[in-house]
């Protein structure tokens, strides 16, 4: 299931608000990002707690915008006209300053072969975004409990001892098969500055085709053990059992003139011979 966050450009120093039909002017402002339930590292870097503001949830939609009157109808109906749910938001000079000031202490944690991805993101960041950032969460399920939480992993940046065990769980998650590294930290989407990730780092941290490594067929197979080559031996034996048992179902019958009888003999011999050919063969590759 899809609960999308994202990372917007905006020249607003706040959420869009519906109430005053602010969302027709809001996109083409610059780029946006966008990932799946959860933050990405590098945009957690961005923040600080004191980012942390709330919108009303019918405000995610204009008042006057007809193709939007449906979902602000179930909104209103869901929800009310005043829950809110928590946001960031933050200047893109401000944004800067602490992607560069906290840059080393998440590359040790994190491993630095991830440091392109991370200066890249700065890059985007400085070109590809407008004056102002937010982090929009209404689309998370528990978006209006999320504020607690949102405060714990924003001030978990700063503090390495509260953020060790996510750091732990994120590395384990960056080495599995098939992670999308890019994606993991940085979300994904399109800017000003271009489509992210850019090819270069398409090219160094790929990610298709990217699967656990299948073992060889002769692996998969358990060995057989050897048998006995097959003789000239074999189709004589089969010829002969027959032969015998044919000659006892027509004995029984001569003697009983019976032909149950003469079919029993012929099954009875028929089962004891197949037996002791058996037997006498071996097991057969």
């Amino acid at each position: 299931m899809s609960h999308p966050v994202f990372l917007s450009s905006s020249a607003l120093p706040r959420m869009p608000e519906g109430s005053r039909n602010e969302w027709r002017g809001f996109f083409g402002h610059g780029g946006e990002l966008e990932a799946n339930a959860f933050f990405p590292l590098f945009w957690r870097a961005l923040f600080s707690t004191d980012d942390i503001r709330h919108a009303r949830f019918i405000d995610e939609y204009d008042i006057d915008d007809d193709d939007a009157a449906v979902d602000r109808a179930e909104c209103m109906n869901g929800f009310g006209g005043e829950a809110a749910y928590p946001y960031l938001v933050t200047d893109k000079r401000t944004a800067l300053t602490r992607l560069a000031s906290r840059r080393e202490a998440i590359l040790a944690a994190v491993g630095e072969r991830y440091r392109p991805i991370y200066d890249g993101f700065a890059e985007l960041i400085a070109h590809g975004f407008a004056d102002h950032l937010l982090l929009r969460t209404s689309g998370l399920p528990d978006a209006a409990e999320a504020g607690k939480w949102l405060h714990a992993a924003i001030a978990s940046i700063d503090t390495p001892d509260a953020a060790s065990g996510q750091m732990k769980a994120l590395a384990k998650d960056l080495s599995a098969y098939g992670a999308n590294s890019v994606w993991l930290l940085s979300g994904t989407g399109l800017t000003d500055a271009g489509f992210w990730p850019t090819e270069e780092l398409q090219s160094l941290f790929p990610t298709a085709d990217r699967k656990k490594p299948k073992p060889s067929p002769s692996a998969s197979r358990p060995e057989r053990a050897p048998g006995k080559p097959k003789s000239w031996l074999d189709p004589m034996l089969e010829w002969l059992g027959a032969l015998v048992a044919a000659g006892l179902a027509l004995g029984a019958y001569g003697l009983t003139r019976s032909v149950w009888l003469a079919v029993l003999a012929f099954l009875v011999a028929a089962v004891a011979l197949g037996f002791g050919i058996a037997k006498l063969r071996g097991p057969r590759s």
